[in-house]
């Protein structure tokens, strides 16, 4: 008769990522709290804790802050916490216009960071040594032991898996060429996933509000448009792979068309180009002349700075076309909110300073609501440092869903 069930060690890792889940999401934290998250003994949670303590994966970092109104009695809570700098991971994030790559500790905190345009000539095979000359030097530099490093984690957005040879295979994505190929000069664990995905985790903010995990949305803006949801902590599988169906969703009915899409699709009103060709359109010394002067007469120096500051010093045509942007966005949100119980929308790659942003937020504010409206923000890694949606995945894999076992 054959016997299932499940092994003492598969056990022992099971018990302790669920011991960092809770100190991922809550801590800070008492052995006591940890074990009364769980439903398990104090006990079991100080034999386990004090084992991971000993490893270097737990910190004691001292007794809890003494509730003046509840006066405890006894020994006070010592808390525990993970120790960021147990473990190190390497990162890198591939998109249309560069190649990054960099070190991190557990806490996402940047040690070591370099980049690679990448341009018209730029080859597969160069990007792939690039990656992994960097991370050897990155490795070597830090002085850090194999054993230190959980590993390296690739994010590739979806316009260019093909130039990278990242297929389907039975309807998933299949990463083994590029990973093989990645392998073979790195001497370290190789994981690799959607970009867009890695960015969302990278941006999640793990810890409950009002005692409850949040859904969150986020929304990628490159060649494509890409949209990523968070539930509960989990990326939705549903997004793991098609990340760019978003560009199906309606935001003006009727709307513009684009060959593939319906009327009015995110991909013809709202991807870079057609956001680009809703200027070129209006673009003239007549109609748009402080727009045409901030960019010498030339419509390929358009940006979204010289945007707004036409639209600040008064292009009334300027101003038309983005509030109509911010308008059909808004549909967007307004949709993503809904339909995913989404409490937080991340936009990324929008190029928005704070002052652009304040004005794409009372644009929101008087079309739908300030509840909507106040849901969206900046990425964190706007502009900067995206290769830590690789760090993020390979810390997910190899460090909080092993507990912390290598």
């Amino acid at each position: 008769m054959e016997k299932r069930g499940i092994s003492k060690l598969d056990l022992k890792r099971r018990n302790r990522m669920q011991i960092l889940r809770v100190i991922r999401e809550s801590g800070p934290i008492s052995r006591v709290d940890v074990a009364s998250a769980l439903e398990i003994t104090r006990a079991a949670v100080t034999i386990i804790t004090n084992e991971m303590i000993e490893e270097g994966v737990l910190v004691e970092i001292g007794e809890a802050p003494i509730n003046t109104e509840k006066l405890q009695k006894g020994r006070r809570k010592i808390l525990i916490t993970i120790n960021e700098n147990s473990k190190f991971a390497l990162g890198a994030n591939v998109d249309e216009k560069e190649v990054s790559i960099g070190l991190t500790n557990l806490n996402s905190q940047v040690l070591d960071k370099d980049s690679m345009p990448i341009e018209e000539r730029t080859t597969s095979k160069d990007i792939i040594t690039f990656i992994i000359q960097k991370s050897k030097e990155m490795i070597e530099n830090s002085c850090l032991s194999k054993d230190k490093v959980l590993g390296i984690g690739i994010g590739v957005v979806p316009s260019m898996w093909g130039k990278l040879k990242i297929f389907y295979k039975d309807g998933e994505l299949d990463f083994s060429n590029f990973i093989d190929k990645i392998s073979s000069g790195v001497d370290i664990d190789v994981h690799c996933g959607n970009a867009i995905g890695l960015l969302a985790l990278a941006n999640n903010d793990f810890k409950g509000i009002n005692g409850y995990q949040i859904n969150q949305a986020f929304l990628h803006n490159g060649n494509q448009v890409n949209l990523a949801i968070i539930n509960k902590n989990e990326l939705s599988s549903d997004y793991l792979s098609y990340t760019s169906t978003i560009e199906k969703y309606i935001v003006a009915p009727g709307g513009k068309s684009y060959e593939g899409y319906p009327n009015g699709s995110v991909k013809a009103e709202l991807s870079r180009t057609a956001m680009l060709n809703s200027f070129y359109e209006i673009y003239s010394k007549e109609k748009t002349p402080i727009l045409f002067e901030l960019t010498e007469g030339d419509k390929n120096n358009i940006n979204t700075e010289k945007v707004f500051m036409a639209l600040m010093r008064g292009d009334e045509a300027v101003k038309k076309v983005v509030d109509d942007i911010i308008a059909k966005y808004t549909v967007l949100i307004n949709n993503l909110a809904i339909s995913h119980f989404a409490k937080r929308i991340v936009i990324h790659n929008y190029k928005l300073n704070e002052k652009q942003f304040d004005y794409v937020k009372r644009e929101m504010i008087r079309l739908v609501s300030e509840d909507i409206a106040d849901r969206v923000v900046l990425s964190k890694l706007e502009g900067r440092n995206n290769f830590i949606g690789g760090c993020a995945l390979i810390i997910q894999d190899n460090f909080y869903t092993k507990g912390g076992m290598q």
